[in-house]
């Protein structure tokens, strides 16, 4: 579940909130060759980094602000954006530009997701720290991250919002014996764990996982979990929902690598919260650090693998299979936690009350 995707639910369709939304990106502004199709490229090729690093001085450096519209002349008007990309240093520049207030929602620690070189990297990274502290409002995604940012006039932790409505059992046509588990997510970086994970879990008679994503896999491995049916494109809402309410567990899984530590430690991952939606239980292989374990180890709401080996996972899935008391606790739990901390009601009027603290 991306950072727009909730966005969007806090925003549409909802009563007193009138939505305009701007370009940022430079291409969306500034129209030409150069940037709407030459960068684009570069960022696929061995370039990708010196591509990154003009796409970030583009964005810091030239008033990109100056060609957007100017605001609606009425009162309690915001600037909202995502720390995420090069869309925030220009909506940064705008609010100050209006003077209007700048509420930043951080959901991922960019300047270690972006493709830039060291030195760039370095001036993203203070570039972001800033951006937190010149921020009216600072909406984090988790305790971890607002530590990470550190101190502010007015930040607030507010988790991801689920969908408003439970998601309903659905009946599959697999085996009455297998244990189904599902993971739908981010493929792409978790491609070579989901890899090793699907590479044993196809040997496996008692524990059934399918994917849902468009994985970095060999095109064998892709053919053959295809062609098995544990392995899926993306579908429209109404299928995906059908799918994913057949199912007896969910996965969440984040990074074990060193080097995506401070990810793993802000992050709070949304399907986690989108699974609680099915009051079923949630396995959980991450680092022992990591902002989802760590809730997970308070709540006592997740079965958690914080071992970087997919055989422990898969023998913990086995273990959950034989022991339908531990089942039902976890079911209890998340479907708990979907109804108070989770809540959609509950953190619809957080970020309510946060937009209120700046108008």
């Amino acid at each position: 579940m991306s950072g727009e995707l909730i966005l969007h639910r806090h925003l549409m369709n909802r009563r007193g909130i009138r939505l305009h939304i701007l370009p940022a990106e430079h291409h969306e502004i500034v129209h030409g060759r150069f940037h709407s199709k030459i960068v684009p490229r570069l960022m696929r090729t061995p370039a990708r980094r010196w591509a990154g690093d003009v796409d970030f001085l583009m964005h810091t450096k030239l008033p990109l602000e100056k060609h957007l519209v100017a605001p609606p002349a009425r009162a309690r008007t915001v600037v909202l954006t995502l720390a995420y990309r090069s869309g925030c240093w220009v909506a940064q520049r705008y609010a100050r530009r209006h003077r209007l207030p700048l509420i930043v929602r951080f959901d991922d620690w960019w300047p270690d997701i972006a493709e830039v070189h060291t030195p760039v990297r370095k001036q993203l990274e203070q570039r972001f720290l800033e951006l937190h502290r010149s921020a009216d409002l600072s909406m984090c995604i988790s305790e971890g991250m607002l530590k990470a940012l550190g101190p502010h006039r007015n930040a607030r932790v507010i988790l991801p919002i689920p969908g408003v409505e439970p998601i309903a059992p659905s009946k599959s046509n697999d085996s009455a014996d297998e244990f189904r588990v599902a993971y739908s997510g981010n493929m792409f970086d978790y491609s070579d764990m989901l890899c090793d994970l699907a590479q044993l879990a196809r040997k496996q008679t008692d524990v059934r996982i399918e994917f849902r994503g468009r994985p970095r896999w060999p095109e064998a491995l892709v053919d053959e979990m295809r062609h098995r049916h544990l392995l899926h494109d993306f579908e429209a809402e109404a299928g995906f929902y059908d799918w994913l309410g057949s199912f007896h567990a969910y996965l969440v899984v984040m990074f074990f690598d060193a080097a995506q530590r401070r990810r793993t430690e802000t992050c709070f991952a949304a399907k986690l919260v989108e699974y609680s939606r099915a009051g079923r239980p949630v396995v959980i292989w991450a680092p022992e650090t990591s902002a989802v374990v760590q809730w997970a180890k308070k709540s006592r709401a997740a079965l958690c693998v914080t071992e970087p080996d997919a055989r422990a996972l898969l023998s913990a899935l086995a273990h959950l299979k034989r022991d339908r008391a531990l089942q039902l606790e976890l079911a209890a739990r998340i479907r708990r936690a979907y109804e108070t901390e989770f809540s959609p009601v509950r953190l619809q009027q957080q970020f309510l009350e946060g937009l209120s603290s700046v108008v």
